[in-house]
Formats: structure tokens, sequence, C-alpha cells
């Protein structure tokens, strides 16, 4: 058996549908899709969400809570922390099974433990030199797919991310026509990646998901609530993520007293609600069309707030076992955290065995 699991970057299930997305649409067809699709961790962010497919454990186990992990009492992109845990690559490797990791974000490299797979593109996590970038300096999806093409994918595990839609959606906002042309785009791209697969797919299980969708961020000023924050001297670290963002107290803070800020940090104009994550740890998000930060938003899209939870989610492939596991995300809506158990289950890696 060989599980392959694909990432379409910030991908919104709404859109899925014969006519915008016919390739996405034929496997959902033939597999299985839920009708609400998946559900991504808080903050409905990138980082923190591709860690956790390939880990299975929660922020609370990893100090991912978004694009910012918080360890050793501190702040730190979740990309240069790593998965903070044991990985598929791992398992894959300690049972002596072949990986492969092509990604159109050379950050997820290091994020998921990737770096660990048998081959991995970019090459140590670095675009090689002519590499076509997107706007944000990410490969371009048509680089993904070669870099795909030339890889031998008749191994155990395969891991396939393209960044778009993402790029697109945060430049011109999610339900722009410049966006809603890449949703196509994407669908074809990700059809060239199911098509390297046909000689394989007797034997394959194609997982497809995405990390999170987005949300128009087209208020023309930003909520400054970290400014704020430092401005009246509340003893909280706050990281923006988005239209969500993490707020650590410190370690002799009260309890009484995090509450009592956690209401102020409430009535600040433009935060839109706010979730208790760990017992120091406070996650909040904006009102609709704002994101966190200063003067301008750099973005007309953007994520992080519980708006922006819904993943796709799609399994199919040639193998009975799609057919099983299918079957079980129909049942129960599959997240984040359902993937790791579910394919250390098909490939029988990991603690279990």
């Amino acid at each position: 058996m060989r599980v392959v699991f694909t990432v379409l970057d910030a991908f919104p299930h709404s859109v899925i549908g014969s006519d915008m997305t016919p390739n996405l649409s034929k496997q959902a067809a033939a597999g299985s899709m839920p009708a609400s699709g998946g559900e991504s961790l808080m903050l409905s962010v990138t980082y923190s969400n591709h860690a956790a497919f390939m880990t299975g454990l929660p922020p609370l186990q990893t100090g991912h809570w978004g694009n910012w992990a918080w360890i050793n009492n501190e702040f730190g992109k979740t990309y240069d922390s790593g998965p903070q845990g044991r990985t598929i690559f791992d398992d894959c490797n300690e049972s002596r099974l072949q990986s492969v990791a092509v990604v159109g974000d050379h950050k997820l490299l290091a994020t998921m433990g990737a770096l660990q797979a048998n081959v991995s593109w970019p090459p140590a996590g670095s675009p090689p030199a002519g590499t076509p970038l997107d706007a944000y300096g990410y490969p371009k999806d048509e680089a993904v797919i070669e870099a795909a093409a030339r890889t031998d994918l008749d191994v155990d595990f395969v891991l396939f991310h393209l960044n778009e839609p993402d790029t697109s959606m945060h430049m011109y906002g999610p339900d722009s026509t410049e966006a809603r042309d890449q949703y196509r785009r994407s669908d074809r791209s990700y059809g060239l990646l199911v098509d390297l697969l046909k000689p394989l797919w007797d034997d394959t299980v194609l997982i497809t998901v995405s990390d999170h969708c987005q949300e128009p961020t087209d208020y023309p000023e930003c909520v400054n609530l970290r400014d704020h924050a430092k401005s009246v001297g509340w003893p909280l670290q706050i990281r923006n993520d988005g239209t969500g963002a993490i707020i650590v107290a410190s370690e002799e803070l009260p309890q009484e007293k995090f509450t009592q800020l956690q209401s102020e940090i409430l009535r600040f104009e433009g935060v839109g609600g706010g979730v208790l994550a760990a017992p120091n740890v406070y996650l909040v998000w904006t009102e609709p069309h704002r994101m966190f930060g200063r003067g301008e938003p750099l973005t007309r899209g953007n994520h992080g707030s519980p708006r922006c939870t819904q993943q796709v989610a799609i399994v199919s492939g040639g193998h009975p076992a799609a057919q099983n596991l299918g079957k079980s995300i129909l049942r129960q809506q599959p997240g984040t955290l359902s993937w790791a158990p579910s394919i250390r289950d098909l490939l029988k890696i990991g603690d279990a065995y």
C-alpha cells in the first residue's frame, strides 16, 4: 500500500464543484468527501496545522498555537521549532518504509519533519537557483509538479503540497476574480499530480486536504491590539497571526487577573472573540473583514479566525483501504489531528505496531 497525502494550501471546500474544480470533484465522486469538509486547529493558519498533520499532536503538547510557537517560555516561528513530536516520517524510517516529500512552501519541510524523508524537495529546504517563485517567494505550482514528475513515487508514503491558491487569496482576497481564476488553475495542478499516480493507482490511498481557508481583510485599518497592550502595560506577550492572535500571560500573572484582562481584550475595538486554550494562552480573533497589525492591512485576504477553519477533506484511490477510510470520514468529520493516526494505521507504523 502507498499513502499519498496532498495539501492544497488554503483551498476552500466551499468552491468544490464540477464546473470550477473538475479534478477535485472527480476524486470526491469516486471516493468520499464530507458535506462540510474537514476542520482545522485554531488558529486557522498554515504551519501549526501542517506540523499537526504529521504528528497528530495538539497545540497543548507542541506549543504550536499558530505560525508562532510558544516553547521554553518564548515565541518563535513554528518552522524554526520543528514538529515537536514524532512524525510520520520518523515512523517510516523506523519501520524501513520509503517516503517522499515534494512541497511548494520550502519552510514546511522543517515544520513537518519532512527533511527526514528519503527524498525531499526543495533540496535541504531551499529552492534551487532558477526555481520559479511566486510573489511571496514560494515555489510555483508548476515547479512542484516538475519536481514530482522527476521523483520516483513508487514508495510507501508521499507528501505533496501546492502553495496556491493561498498566495493569490492573500494578494487579491478570496472572493476576487483573481482568486477564483486561481482555484481553477490549482485544480488543474492537482489533476496533474493525480495523473502522476495513475500507474500506481491500484495500490494507492490518496488523502487530499487543505489546511484552512481564507476571509476578506478589506477593512482599511488593522486591529492594533499588540501596541495597545504595551502602552497600557499589560503583562502579556502577543503575536499577530492574520485574523487571529496568540496571547500568553506571564508566569507571575494571577489567573484572576488574566481573566480580567481577557474581558478588557474583548472590549478592544475590532476584536471579535476569544477562547482560553490553555491556562496561560488566550487565542483571539478579529471582527469580520479585519486583521491584526498596524496601519493598513498588508493583505486583501487572510486567516486565523474560527471563520477560516473549514478544510478540504477527500479520500480516494484504488486500494480497497480507501473505501474504509472514506466511510470513516463520512461518519465523523475529520480534522487536522485525524490524519496522522489514520496514516499510521494504513501503513502499520508507530507505537501501536
